[in-house]
């Protein structure tokens, strides 16, 4: 896009290139104009040569153009070039035109060149960010008025110059004008011709006036032929928007009447020309012989920088008004007031002074003035005098005042004037205040606001956050100590806070910061502001341990049912620190959510509940996980909705009820029904109803049938299942520690409840006859009795979902293993939810003990407990079942070593079996001490093996087996012969291989070293001892070598096998024993599905029963086989007993130990047996029990 220059009037010659080009290389090394390559540069130099070469003389050649490198890529950006002859104001006028379309110049080239006519040429290059076609017309345009604009004003520069001295002898030699009025005009208009003013336009007036001398208000007369600069366009005005000559108003037509020969005032036309802004306008009025007005030259232009810069007293007009208004004052010659003053007057808007009389300012001067002493928010107002500006200085703390405050103050005044904002212009000195002028532009019939409320308006927005935080915590009446550790916080909020939220909402905060402490390091609030959508919801966290990563807190919310839109973290520094055990910092979380799927949500009624739900999540007393939604969709509480989780789980572990996504969503999409299954709870446990177990039925079943009633309404069977089986659950609970409490009064870290199982019409085979079931976010657990006096071991299971299960195939062979003793058979599992697999051993056991900790703690706290012959209920227990006190407990798989802590526990509660509620540890038989479990199936084994002829006592037999050497079953089997040939064993971290062993004397000795070891692994093995081709693998490897030696034991044919291949491979070789000492199913019938065992961490290496090449196998460990694994192995030849027989001798060990401890109670308690007299006799009974254990 170019406009060429058109009717040259003077050839002006060529200008040579490469003066552009070293022009232009110089200002880019100044500039570093890293986007423009040298290259780039001679390309740009040429681009304004090839303009410059076409124009004539005329009116500027101007072109607007993509930028382009030298091989003609975009460069990003566009090009404005002009050439014209030499002129001032042409670079600021252009960059002023820039900078009014908001455009950043990126780089500038402003050569000025003599062509081959000796003529002056701007050249004028300047680059912009890219734009679209539209804006690069716009631009071309803009720049083809400024620079006529330009053009107009240079050409009758001379000519207004000349005009204003005609005007300044007029009045010189005016008889009409008073002479020390007329003096003192024309050393204003002396000082503006003197290189203070820009002159811009010209134009003359002619008055009509009345009879009595005054301006009528009609239009008055353009003189023709006396418009000079940017007047020459006759349409533009200096007074109005609209079109001129002006119709004058009576108001205005009285103010030409007066006296005084020249007007001040600003225009209302907006310069093009040097800087963009309103144009100032000098009016010197004609007078008639008579004195009256009759006509007026009116002058447009801008004050240069000399004018602003000059002392005030130096300038003629507003020397005189600044006499005037020191007089008024009455301040006297060097006070403090006169000084005062004297600085205020100086840095006045120079505009004001000059445009406004002296009775207007001294009133705004004076109020200024009394700043000095009291700085407050003021707001002054000056109209001009033909009522189209209104001019508003205001002023504010200064530490209150920026870009935002400024905005804000100029938007509400400027609405208060009903104008539109020109300009505004801050000010900054060593006052405590800042001053900002506003310059606004009124429309016809502006209102006249209420200045006092705008003054209050105004010192309500620019108020300091700090003096209204005080004014706000003042207004709460606090003691001084108190009101001192909140002051505190006043400094600790940053920028960003304050910003963000104002004192009244910090106070708010501060309080919940302060309500935090050792004990309590985070807390919620939660609160919907004024205007925010019902399905919105704004939270803000509080923390005293350091920031919360988003990461961290976005699943609880999410897990909610809730949308995190956006988050802001704030560092909380107060100093002093207001509590000598607080942090430095605390932080305040701040943010906005709203529900997933746009449901309502009454904050009023649910908002604390989220408050003590998000805490409970955070501080681990409740799961973080999809059930927490119930506190939104049916109003629950976080322990109403872990009960509901608990109860879930249960079900989920029976294995026939749905997944657990169906039964959240099941509660979730059924509100009413989760509430209704809250109140059945209720209703059957709620100490505090005060209700008779009769009254309670009658309710319950009442609620049931409620229940039943809602079922019709829902459409899916899955959630009609999930509803349906939880109220029957509720129904078969007998008692639960829902409503206990802790000595502190919190609730405890885990819900619990007692079954009545055979009450459940949906519940696998075999049904216990008790079970409690317990659930935390640390740990679930399940204890099954199959009668009232039972007894069995509680183990550490590795399987989260089905642990029930795995407890349930126990308990089937501890039914038969307890028949040689009394006690029916029990037995429980729990799994720690919260160990990470990154754990070390010693980590994983402590998480382990934590968990059995908690497990212990829920069953004994639904127990009763005998004393004096009399059963005691738990406190705060509805108890359904009746008295129920026999819980004896056993060590079982991962728990050997902790019957002490279980015995712990019990005297911790006073249980009236003491340490004989749990049988082993320190004050009981060791089983992995005495070996009692081993030695009871090596009976068993050696049994097989001398029906067979074999005495493994004396003759060397192989054997593979399951477990490690840390192990008690394993471990102890192992050293019960030195004729053993262990061929292969492994456990779940390694494979051990020894294909031919041969000294079993020598391997025995190594096998019984490493037992003694407090702890150990197959890598702790002598591997100089292992026969060639043997080895340690870690089962973690992607893959094993396989050697010559162990494909033939094995049959693989491979080079080498995964872990899994190669141990499925092992338990199919030939050996004359496979000794199961560690945990697992490891071998199924072929009828049999991988499912049907029940235990999946070994579905990749568990064989059939006809596969084993084994001759005998012994089972120091439950559930090696199932039991149609067992049978198919037994049917092809195989000798095998029940799991149970191998491994009753521990059971009937454990039955010793308690019954004896049972035995001496009476004696302890009565105090004529102390514990160490019964200690003693335990040890000496030792080998007897041994002893007699093996032959029952």
């Amino acid at each position: 896009m170019s406009d060429a220059g058109q009717n040259a009037t003077t050839p002006v010659g060529q200008v040579r290139l490469e003066d552009i080009l070293q022009n232009f290389r110089d200002a880019a090394e100044t500039e570093h104009l890293a986007f423009l390559s040298s290259e780039d540069i001679e390309a740009q130099a040429a681009s304004i040569s090839e303009l410059a070469a076409a124009y004539e003389g005329g009116p500027a050649s101007i072109r607007v153009r993509d930028g382009r490198g030298d091989d003609g890529r975009l460069t990003g950006t566009s090009v404005l070039e002009t050439v014209t002859r030499d002129s001032p104001f042409l670079v600021d006028s252009l960059l002023g035109l820039c900078a009014e379309q908001g455009l950043e110049v990126r780089a500038l080239f402003h050569p000025i060149l003599k062509s081959s006519e000796g003529v002056r040429l701007s050249l004028i290059q300047i680059h912009v960010p890219a734009l679209s076609a539209a804006e690069c017309k716009t631009l071309h345009d803009g720049a083809k008025a400024t620079l006529r604009d330009v053009a107009m004003a240079v050409a009758d520069f001379s000519s207004m110059q000349a005009r204003m001295q005609t005007e300044i002898n007029r009045l010189e030699n005016d008889p009409a004008c008073r002479e020390d009025v007329c003096r003192e005009a024309v050393a204003f208009l002396n000082w503006l011709a003197d290189e203070h003013f820009v002159f811009l336009g010209v134009r003359d007036y002619h008055f009509e006036t009345a009879s009595d001398g005054s301006v009528r208000p009609e239009e008055p007369v353009m003189v023709e032929g006396s418009n000079l600069g940017l007047l020459r366009d006759e349409d533009r005005n200096v007074l109005r928007r609209g079109s001129e000559p002006l119709v004058l108003t009576p108001e205005i037509g009285a103010f030409l009447s007066e006296p005084n020969p020249i007007i001040v005032a600003k225009s209302t036309l907006t310069s093009r020309v040097h800087r963009r802004a309103l144009c100032d306008y000098v009016g010197v009025k004609h007078f008639d012989e008579k004195g009256n007005v009759v006509g007026e030259t009116r002058f447009l232009g801008l004050y240069t920088a000399e004018a602003y810069n000059q002392s005030a007293r130096e300038i003629p007009l507003v020397r005189q008004r600044v006499a005037r208004v020191l007089e008024a004052t009455g301040a006297i010659e060097g006070s403090h007031d006169y000084k005062a003053l004297s600085n205020i007057l100086e840095t006045w808007p120079r505009d004001e002074l000059l445009q406004a009389e002296a009775e207007t300012l001294i009133p705004l001067l004076q109020g200024a003035l009394h700043l000095v002493g009291r700085p407050r928010t003021r707001v002054f107002v000056r109209r001009d005098q033909f009522n189209r500006f209104v001019s508003v200085l205001v002023f504010v703390a200064r530490d209150a005042y920026d870009s935002s405050v400024r905005e804000r103050i100029s938007a509400h005044v400027t609405k208060a004037f009903r104008g539109e904002l020109i300009s505004f212009q801050p000010r900054f000195d060593a006052s405590p205040l800042a001053r900002v002028h506003l310059l606004i532009e009124l429309p016809d019939g502006s209102v006249q606001p209420d200045l006092k409320r705008l003054e209050a308006d105004v010192a309500a927005i620019a108020r300091t956050w700090d003096d209204a935080f005080r004014e706000a915590l003042s207004d709460l009446g606090l003691p001084e100590d108190e009101f001192e550790r909140a002051n505190a916080f006043r400094v600790g909020f940053n920028a960003a806070y304050r910003e963000a939220f104002g004192p009244h909402e910090a106070l708010i905060d501060v309080e919940a910061i302060r309500d935090l402490g050792a004990d309590r390091p985070i807390r919620l609030r939660a609160f919907r502001p004024e205007g925010m959508p019902d399905h919105e919801i704004s939270a803000k966290i509080y923390s005293r341990s350091g920031s919360i990563a988003l990461s961290d807190c976005v699943p609880v919310f999410e897990n909610m049912g809730l949308f995190v839109d956006f988050e802001t973290g704030y560092p909380v520094q107060p100093d002093p620190k207001p509590m000598a055990d607080g942090p430095d910092t605390y932080w305040v979380h701040s943010l906005r959510m709203r529900t997933a799927d746009g449901t309502p949500l009454d904050i009023e009624t649910v908002g604390a509940r989220f408050e003590e739900a998000f805490v409970a999540i955070w501080d681990g007393r409740a799961e973080n996980d999809r059930f927490n939604g119930l506190v939104f969709s049916a109003g629950a509480s976080w322990r109403e909705a872990a009960l509901l989780r608990a109860l879930c789980a249960y079900r989920h572990q029976t294995g026939l009820d749905p997944a657990r996504s169906t039964q959240i969503e099941a509660l979730k999409r059924h509100p009413g029904l989760s509430r209704d299954l809250l109140e059945l709870f209720y209703i059957r446990f709620d100490p505090g109803a005060g209700k008779d177990l009769e009254s309670r039925r009658e309710a319950a079943e009442t609620k049931r049938e409620e229940i039943e009633t809602h079922l019709n309404d829902v459409s899916s069977l899955d959630e009609d299942r999930v509803i349906r089986r939880v109220a029957r659950l509720i129904m078969a609970i007998q008692r639960t520690n829902f409503w206990q409490r802790r000595p502190d009064g919190s609730p405890h870290p885990f819900i619990s409840f007692k079954i009545a199982s055979q009450e459940i019409s949906d519940l696998p085979a075999p049904k216990p006859f008790r079970e409690i079931f317990m659930a935390s976010p640390q740990v679930e657990g399940v204890h099954c009795r199959f009668g009232m006096v039972a007894r069995g071991g509680l183990r550490w299971s590795d399987r989260r979902d089905d642990f029930r299960t795995e407890v349930l195939g126990l308990v089937k062979a501890q039914q038969v293993k307890n028949a040689v003793i009394v006690p029916v058979g029990s037995k429980g599992g729990f799994f720690p939810k919260q160990i990470p697999p990154t754990a070390t051993r010693e980590e994983r056991n402590q998480g382990g003990i934590a968990a059995y900790r908690t497990f212990i703690n829920s069953l004994l706290d639904l127990t009763g407990n005998l004393v004096d012959g009399k059963v005691e209920q738990p406190a705060d227990t509805v108890v359904w079942d009746g008295d129920d006190p026999y819980l004896v407990v056993a060590a079982d798989k991962g728990t050997a070593t902790f019957s002490d802590i279980a015995n712990e526990i019990s005297l911790e509660h006073g249980f009236w079996l003491g340490d004989a509620f749990a049988s082993g540890g320190s004050a009981g038989y060791d089983h992995k001490k005495m070996g009692i479990t081993a030695r009871g199936a090596w009976e068993a084994v050696k049994r097989h093996f001398r029906e067979m002829g074999k005495d493994i006592q004396t003759e060397p037999f192989t054997v593979i087996g399951c477990g490690d050497m840390s192990g008690d079953v394993f471990g102890n089997g192992m050293l019960l012969s030195k004729q053993i040939r262990l061929t292969a064993a492994f456990n779940h971290m390694h494979i051990f291989i020894d294909p031919d062993p041969q000294d079993t004397e020598r391997l025995w000795e190594e096998r019984k070293r490493m037992f003694d070891l407090p702890r150990s692994s197959w890598m702790d093995y002598d591997q100089s001892l292992i026969s060639e081709g043997g080895g340690i693998f870690d089962r973690s490897a992607k893959s094993i070598p396989l050697s010559d030696q162990i494909k033939k034991m094995t049959g693989l044919k491979t080079d080498e096998a995964t872990p899994d291949e190669l141990l499925h491979a092992l338990l199919k070789s030939e050996c004359e024993l496979l000794w199961f000492g560690g945990i697992g199913t490891y071998v199924k019938a072929t009828s049999e599905t991988q499912g049907d065992a029940g235990d999946r961490a070994n579905d990749a290496i568990r064989v059939n029963g006809r596969d084993l090449k084994a001759k005998v196998i012994g089972e120091g460990a439950n559930l090696g086989l199932t039991q149609a694994g067992r049978i198919e192995f037994a049917l092809k030849g195989g000798r095998i007993n029940t799991d149970a027989i191998d491994n009753s001798a521990g059971v009937d060990s454990s039955d010793h130990e308690v019954n004896i401890k049972i035995l001496c109670s009476e004696a302890m308690r009565h105090g004529s047996l102390p514990s160490g007299q019964r200690n003693h006799l335990l040890a000496q009974m030792t080998d007897d029990v041994a002893a007699h254990v093996p032959a029952h």
